[in-house]
């Protein structure tokens, strides 16, 4: 049954396909969702070179969001299941992705990796290629560091010549006395509000690119590493800018070489932090970057963080690659588990008229990805999606099996469908 839903659908690569029967009563005989070229009779309808009669479908010549009930620039009419739903496809806007990215500036990450130069300098090098990089154009990205002192001022470097090398004029990171900035002697904060206090706002590049590129410049590996606390902050300010950006996927983006060294540093603590920031609403997945071999925290925060595991950077080999690798792979896994629900010019959506559909990448058959009431109902293996919010959805999100699935899939294909019965778990 579920392998005849699909035939007539029309696939296009990454696309969310509309039916505009989410909209009105599934019609046979009645061409009045277009505004030329329709005739209807029967089951048989034509749109501009596009035909159906009865469960199949051609694509017809129908372009341009001014003819359909959908938004959207790009549509073109399809049968929904039954034969008996005409409708119209369009292309939707991908959700945008925002990343909080807390940067580990302890003094361990001077430390030297093979092939020269310093943990901080691979590290650092890879995130200004990232956010400068025509692949990330659209992406959100903010930066804080960690630690910093209370407050959130992140000290610019431990050694000076002037007060101006510490850091900001007027912060606690200097005065330079006898070359050393006294600010860099004072305890890191454990509070995580400061830590949720961004250096560089999250905003799109390559809009915010310069002052992400002038940020890292300024600073160099001067501090402790208050785990705990600068999590927290993660998390926290990338929930606040969620809950503030309802159309936006925020994640957390912690980068780190070690283990934490002060404030709470009990592990199962820290995992229950990033257990908090996955588990509540808006959910923040904390995506972990580890550099270097003092690691041991770094998975457990991942899994508890929903991302699985952390991504290893081997300080032997080529550290900068590897690191923006990460960035990469963080910004392709991220993207590939949500999409937006189109809003209709016209009409209210019928949410439980909603499918997704995905088509492997291999050739193998389309499946239909049933559907789960909440993230908390997603089996631990299998396919299932759920909206973000029952009540009033703005987003479809797979399941983390599904996620992973179809992360791995890059010739894979995601569509959803509406205006025919939702089909569940």
């Amino acid at each position: 049954m579920r392998g005849s839903l699909l035939s007539s659908f029309i696939r296009k690569r990454e696309v969310l396909v509309l039916v505009a029967g989410a909209l009105t009563a599934c019609q046979a005989g009645n061409n009045d969702l277009f505004s030329s070229g329709g005739a209807g009779g029967g089951n048989n309808h034509t749109q501009s070179g596009g035909t159906f009669s009865g469960g199949t479908a051609s694509m017809g010549s129908n372009t341009g969001g001014s003819t359909g009930q959908f938004a959207g620039s790009n549509g073109s009419q399809t049968v929904g299941v039954g034969g008996g739903c005409a409708g119209t496809t369009v292309k939707a806007e991908k959700i945008p992705l925002d990343m909080y990215i807390m940067l580990d500036e302890s003094g361990s990450m001077d430390d030297t990796v093979g092939g020269g130069g310093t943990k901080w300098d691979a590290v650092t090098g890879a995130l200004k290629t990232f956010v400068q990089s025509s692949q990330a154009n659209g992406l959100g990205v903010g930066l804080q560091y960690f630690g910093v002192l209370p407050g959130g001022t992140a000290c610019y470097a431990f050694e000076c010549n002037v007060s101006g090398d510490c850091g900001p004029a007027g912060s606690a990171c200097g005065p330079c006395d006898q070359g050393f900035c006294d600010g860099t002697f004072a305890p890191d904060s454990c509070n995580a509000a400061d830590y949720a206090i961004p250096n560089v706002e999250i905003a799109t590049l390559p809009g915010n690119a310069n002052a992400l590129v002038q940020s890292i410049n300024l600073h160099s590996p001067t501090t402790g590493t208050p785990t705990s606390a600068a999590l927290q902050g993660d998390i926290d300010h990338s929930k606040a800018w969620a809950q503030a950006h309802t159309d936006h996927v925020v994640v957390a983006v912690f980068a780190t070489d070690g283990d934490p060294g002060e404030c709470d540093t009990d592990l199962n603590h820290i995992d229950q932090i990033a257990a908090a920031g996955f588990n509540g609403t808006p959910s923040i997945r904390t995506f972990v970057i580890g550099v270097g071999s003092s690691l041991t925290a770094l998975n457990g925060i991942a899994a508890a963080g929903g991302t699985n595991q952390a991504f290893i950077v081997d300080t032997n080999a080529n550290a900068n690659m590897q690191f923006l690798q990460a960035l990469q792979a963080i910004q392709g896994t991220a993207l590939a588990c949500s999409y937006v629900i189109p809003v209709p010019m016209m009409g209210i959506p019928d949410y439980t008229q909603v499918n997704v559909e995905y088509t492997p990448g291999g050739g193998g058959p389309a499946q239909i990805i049933p559907n789960v009431a909440s993230k908390a109902q997603c089996p631990a293996s299998g396919n299932a999606w759920y909206y973000d919010n029952p009540a009033a959805p703005t987003q479809i999100l797979l399941c983390d099996s599904t996620c992973t699935t179809v992360s791995a899939d890059t010739m894979g294909e995601i569509d959803v469908v509406l205006g025919c019965q939702t089909v569940p778990a």
